[in-house]
């Protein structure tokens, strides 16, 4: 009886870790070609939201109480969005859950390598900042240039190069929406020849806009910007949020940037759409040998494909930072 009973005990601790939930490991030394398991943890958490959908498409034992992937510590960086779909679906009682066993951060950025010191001077660039900026060589895939908005340098953000240094803006003195212009008051020492990449910055009611200008046109004491498409005729043409015009509270607010005219102190950048370069002016904290300098590319860090038949449901990220989103609409 005592044989039957301890054979009894054993089937029934064996069925139960049978059906425990599956673990799924996820580490920076890891590779997508291993199984996932402890030891042979998968590099990439793209990889292991495919083994749980082939766990869950199989109807695999293990995912009666659920699936667990594990993500060890580090920055991972992703070359695409996480993409989520009906298949990849849990339950009440078999939920998937993503967490970090330690600080994980995954970064829709890319890091900028290979800086130099600027020896002489760049066209435009302020006598003020002679001998102090550093350039690099942008990454490109092959398809498309790196465009941005923002940067980060030793997990600081810098500050785009603008007209209004600190947190000064300045108040837009006209909106055309007919011809789709927008006029600003002419700041003394401006210069606004070199509008290449130049964009400008518009705060309206709860809403901001960014506009890449096409044109300046200097008019008296001000200057008439017109502004690429489809900026130029979605800014003019919705009824709300609008620039506005208001004695009482006065005009919008605005500021211009990304212009090199506007690099003129420490911790501001730069980029050159048009040859490729990222220009900087480092703190003094900062050697630019070994910074870590990071810009934004994937807009998407996470995209949720379900639908109202199908959705996607307990499916949950636990203790796991995302960082450098872009944003580029409404250029893009």
């Amino acid at each position: 009886m005592k044989q039957i009973g301890l054979s009894f005990l054993l089937t029934f601790i064996l069925l139960h870790f049978q059906v425990a939930a599956v673990e799924i490991y996820v580490a920076k030394n890891g590779a997508d070609t291993n199984n996932g398991n402890m030891e042979q943890p998968l590099a990439t958490l793209h990889a292991a939201i495919r083994k749980a959908r082939e766990l869950r498409r199989l109807k695999d034992p293990s995912t009666k109480d659920g699936i667990k992937i594990l993500v060890g510590a580090g920055i991972y960086q992703l070359h695409e969005p996480i993409i989520l779909r009906p298949e990849d679906a849990g339950t009440k009682d078999s939920p998937t859950e993503i967490f970090a066993t330690e600080k994980v951060v995954l970064s829709g950025g890319v890091k900028i390598a290979g800086w130099k010191k600027v020896n002489g001077t760049v066209a435009g660039l302020p006598k003020k900042a002679f001998g102090k900026i550093w350039v690099a060589d942008l990454p490109n895939d092959g398809i498309s240039a790196l465009i941005f908005r923002q940067l980060w340098v030793n997990g600081t953000k810098a500050i785009r190069a603008k007209n209004y240094n600190g947190e000064a803006m300045g108040r837009i003195l006209s909106w055309d929406k007919k011809n789709q212009t927008c006029r600003i008051p002419l700041q003394p020492n401006t210069d606004l020849s070199k509008i290449a990449g130049m964009e400008m910055l518009i705060h309206q009611w709860w809403a901001i806009a960014n506009l890449r200008v096409k044109s300046v046109k200097v008019i008296g004491n001000a200057a008439e910007l017109s502004f690429m498409q489809p900026e130029s005729r979605i800014q003019s043409e919705h009824p709300w949020p609008a620039p506005w015009i208001s004695e009482k509270t006065g005009n919008s607010a605005f500021y211009l940037s990304n212009a090199i005219q506007f690099l003129d102190e420490p911790g501001e950048w730069f980029e050159d759409l048009k040859n490729h370069k990222i220009y900087y002016w480092p703190k003094a904290s900062e050697n630019m040998r070994n910074a870590d300098v990071v810009a934004p590319a994937l807009e998407n860090l996470v995209k949720i494909e379900g639908t109202i038949d199908h959705p996607v449901s307990f499916v949950s990220f636990k203790g796991i930072s995302f960082e450098h989103a872009t944003w580029l609409r409404p250029s893009r």
